[in-house]
């Protein structure tokens, strides 16, 4: 790594450095649930990871049109942008563990998105380790819901004891990454679009459509159309325009899960001219629209 000029002076031969991290690490939706025979969650995708473990029963899910029969201690990391919907059939109920996080490293995305959906099965030697991270994760939650600071950093301490075991699972099995400069232009590439949907963009301005011509962005970065989408695709797995609708969709999904929201606030806070341009949109995501999803929630619509 570079060292600081600042520091250079005052080294000696024998100085050894860690390196430079700078992280935007998101975790949310982390939680433990039981659910009776015939729960289901329709189909749907984020813009995150997310990981489920089976602490109890059996579940169904499609994944990429793929079906997985869940056992008990079964663990399942769902990648970016796939599409999976999830069903209890078993008598007996469910009881699962379910987090959701995000990780502002290119590589990392991109060696979990080449491994794809990754599913340790109960037993495997992979499996013990990673199940016994989770449940010392899944501790840290409290009933009430009432966490210190202390709290908050053991709980993101356990989160990075997940990830690591998982890049360390994901990079005996794939190849070598992208470049280092690719996975830096991708960074970038996602880091711009994010910020033209922030809310600096969205809502209070006005709300109109987050621009992300990637023609500007790649301007910006001083490189080609043609090589800032071929290096977004290989790091996200996706399309900057893909990228955007499931940030999209992610945050209308957050939004309707707030039942004190109206449908046509959430509509209006998107950006969209009116509910019926919102609904048709999310209708083509998800296959419902938002007032059937928010039903799916077992939430109180409070009316549009």
């Amino acid at each position: 790594m570079r060292i600081p000029e600042a520091y250079q002076t005052y080294l000696s031969p024998d100085s050894h450095w860690m390196p430079a991290i700078d992280w935007n690490v998101k975790l949310f939706g982390a939680h433990t649930q039981k659910v009776p025979c015939g729960w289901q969650v329709p189909e749907e995708s984020h813009t995150a990871f997310e990981l489920m473990l089976i602490l109890q029963g059996r579940q169904s899910t499609v994944l990429e049109q793929v079906a997985y029969e869940l056992q008990e201690g079964d663990v399942l990391l769902i990648p970016p942008g796939a599409r999976h919907a999830t069903e209890c059939r078993a008598s007996e109920g469910l009881h699962y563990f379910a987090a959701h996080f995000n990780l502002d490293d290119a590589l990392f995305r991109q060696e979990m998105r080449r491994c794809g959906p990754l599913l340790l099965r109960s037993g495997r030697s992979d499996n013990d380790r990673l199940q016994t991270a989770i449940r010392r994760w899944i501790e840290l939650i409290r009933p009430g819901g009432q966490y210190s600071t202390a709290d908050l950093f053991r709980i993101q301490a356990g989160l990075f004891e997940v990830l690591h075991l998982l890049m360390e699972f994901v990079s005996e099995r794939t190849e070598a990454a992208v470049s280092p400069t690719a996975a830096h232009y991708a960074t970038l590439i996602a880091q711009s679009i994010k910020a033209a949907f922030g809310a600096e963009n969205l809502g209070a301005a006005g709300c109109r459509e987050p621009d992300i011509r990637i023609d500007q962005i790649a301007a910006r970065l001083k490189i080609s159309p043609g090589y800032a989408l071929e290096v977004f695709r290989q790091v996200y797995g996706t399309s900057p325009r893909s990228y955007l609708s499931e940030l999209k969709l992610h945050e209308a999904k957050q939004l309707i899960h707030q039942p004190e929201l109206a449908l046509t606030e959430i509509a209006s806070k998107l950006g969209y001219s009116s509910l019926a341009h919102f609904s048709r949109q999310f209708k083509r995501w998800t296959g419902v629209s938002p007032r059937a999803y928010r039903q799916t929630l077992g939430r109180v619509q409070t009316g549009v």
